[in-house]
């Protein structure tokens, strides 16, 4: 059964220096944050945050490409212990919807952190995609916070204020697409 497996020496080794890395200005997204000196063509993204700032985030897709690497394609799962809808409001023809899930991401040793992620959904006209929306958003919320209890590669260190201005001053490498990953019909 998954979670019984323990990790090689090698392995742990390699999984706890791949932990205590911290993640780069490709990984680190933000506009209009709490430094407004990070350059917009640097940081590309934002989340609002109390207090009427914006907070630096890693995107869900890179912190499940980061797992990846770090602990194998098969040696991390996770799992939706609760999920609930706290509010369907309708106004004016639109729909209104916040969702809380509890997220459990596990490694094949049996290791595991938990966490609570929030999704909303603002302004739809449809009541199940509004639903569907903010599931998906608390989901993927409580996944990062779970994650970043793992340690700094996935998104602890975006909790450094001083680190994270620090690699807003960084230059962004440009993205990079080697022929021989991309998969195309046929290519399997």
């Amino acid at each position: 059964t998954f979670g019984s497996e323990q990790f090689s020496c090698e392995e742990q080794a390699a999984v706890q220096k791949a932990l205590h890395q911290r993640l780069g200005p490709n990984f680190i997204r933000c506009v209009d944050c709490i430094f407004p000196q990070l350059s917009t063509q640097v940081m590309t993204s934002k989340r609002p945050a109390g207090g009427g700032q914006n907070v630096v985030y890693l995107e869900g897709w890179r912190a499940i490409s980061l797992a990846n690497e770090i602990f194998g394609f098969n040696g991390w799962s996770h799992s939706v212990s609760q999920q609930t809808i706290d509010f369907v409001d309708h106004n004016q023809g639109k729909f209104y919807v916040g969702v809380s899930a509890f997220v459990r991401v596990q490694l094949k040793d049996g290791v595991f952190h938990e966490d609570i992620g929030y999704g909303v959904s603002e302004g739809m006209r449809s009541k199940a995609l509004s639903i569907e929306k903010a599931r998906k958003e608390a989901v993927t919320d409580g996944l990062k916070r779970a994650f970043k209890s793992f340690g700094n590669a996935l998104g602890n260190c975006l909790g450094d204020k001083e680190y994270v201005k620090l690699m807003g001053s960084k230059p962004k490498d440009p993205p990079n697409y080697p022929v021989e990953e991309v998969m195309n019909s046929g290519s399997l």
